[in-house]
């Protein structure tokens, strides 16, 4: 407070004295105070990088580069990288083997490349064949036969109300058979539809448009859901294959190939067609009963016709009221079919998510000779996984043997590359 006091007298002091013209001796500026020079601290060199280490390291991750492109199926990616991790030893001044580190590493290398050269060769041998995934036929017909729910009140209006707003082409019957069915795809088997819409969600424009062309009835398209889940490659006891689960006689009589390198039963575009030849040669056999048709879809229609003939009705439901004259599979096979049409027709109705998709979509090129498909996924940039998904009738890894020119499937939008580099 005192400085704060005195320093506008001392000021004011100051202004007077320098107005009454006297000439005071100059004051001496006091020296600055010498600037001390900061001390610099030497910064530590770091000590030299251990040269085995960053070639180990190098050719390691070299390595890990050839395993990930190895996982996508591009052999030639993996090759060269493979080829790089071993060079970087091989080319280095000290060599390959002159430190026990790089000894062993080289070892252990050379090592995990051969098993990875291995299982490439056996895959791609033409002799290995891709798993198969069991149908959902054989489970779903199980669990009707022995499991199905009686429909609840709630299930029973759902239904009522569906139906008097949505629009069927194929006769849905409110009875207790089917009410029971609906129970159980939205109760116990939830899950399994729900997985199936999502993975059928791809494929339906595709199969609508293929009944839409033959004139058959659109809700057609929902078999699937009981047959396989829209599994390309599920496999049933009896040995039916694909979606629409043909076995191998009734897929020959429809244009389908199988053979050891190809299953087009597997194939969802020329198996769709097989199943829409199918279908309509079923609905003249049996008049356009679709009740009849399904059942003879599931039972073969020998079975069917002399079922009609010993029991003397053609109404599906009639026919089996009692045991006498189709199997129990087959009556449960109708109504879980015709449960999952009004559930695909409307599946929010009943506790299902919407589900969007695109569309399928791929370019077809010719190839002259086999060729690997993981050659294929090298070369349109697409993974092994996403070529197999779009060929999926391919039973050993690469095309055909005896077919000129057969038609292989790649990502939309990649055709021209392959034709390039098929023609390199």
């Amino acid at each position: 407070m005192i400085l704060r006091t005195w320093l506008p007298v001392l000021a004011a002091a100051a202004i007077v004295t320098a107005g009454c013209g006297g000439n005071p001796k100059p004051q001496k500026a006091p020296a600055p105070a010498p600037v001390q020079e900061p001390v610099s601290t030497p910064t530590p060199t770091p000590p030299p990088a251990d040269p085995v280490t960053v070639l180990i390291e190098a050719s390691r991750k070299h390595f890990e580069a050839g395993e990930r492109e190895l996982k996508l199926g591009h052999l030639e990616g993996a090759r060269t990288e493979f080829d790089r991790s071993v060079d970087v030893l091989l080319e280095s001044p000290y060599g390959a083997r002159s430190d026990s580190r790089m000894r062993e590493h080289f070892d252990r290398l050379i090592d995990r490349i051969n098993a990875h050269e291995v299982t490439a060769l056996a895959q791609g041998d033409g002799f290995s064949e891709k798993k198969y995934e069991p149908a959902s036929i054989d489970e779903l017909l199980k669990i009707a036969t022995f499991a199905t729910p009686p429909a609840d009140a709630e299930t029973t209006k759902a239904v009522k109300d569906d139906l008097a707003r949505t629009a069927h082409d194929i006769d849905i019957p409110q009875n207790d058979r089917v009410l029971s069915a609906v129970e159980l795809l939205q109760g116990r088997l939830h899950d399994y539809v729900q997985e199936s819409l999502v993975r059928g969600a791809k494929y339906l424009p595709m199969i609508q448009n293929v009944f839409r062309a033959e004139g058959l009835p659109l809700d057609l398209a929902f078999i699937p859901i009981i047959e396989s889940g829209f599994k390309t490659n599920a496999l049933s006891r009896a040995s039916a294959k694909g979606p629409w689960q043909f076995m191998i006689p009734t897929a020959k009589d429809h244009g389908l190939k199988t053979d050891w390198f190809i299953d087009e039963r597997s194939d969802f575009e020329k198996s769709t067609v097989a199943a829409a030849k199918y279908l309509k040669m079923l609905a003249k056999m049996f008049d356009n009963d679709w009740h009849l048709v399904l059942a003879a879809y599931n039972g073969g229609q020998g079975r069917v016709q002399r079922a009609i003939q010993r029991a003397g009705t053609e109404n599906f439901w009639s026919l089996t009221e009692t045991q006498k004259f189709l199997p129990k599979e087959t009556r449960e096979y109708v109504p879980l079919i015709l449960a999952a049409m009004v559930v695909g027709r409307n599946p929010a109705q009943y506790g299902f998510e919407l589900v969007t998709a695109d569309a399928l979509a791929y370019d077809k090129v010719p190839v002259p000779k086999p060729i690997d498909l993981r050659r294929v996924a090298e070369w349109t940039g697409a993974s092994l996984d996403e070529i197999q998904s779009l060929n999926p009738e391919l039973r050993r890894g690469i095309t055909p043997i005896r077919y000129n020119d057969y038609e292989i499937k790649v990502p939309a939008g990649t055709g021209e590359q392959f034709r390039t580099r098929l023609a390199s």
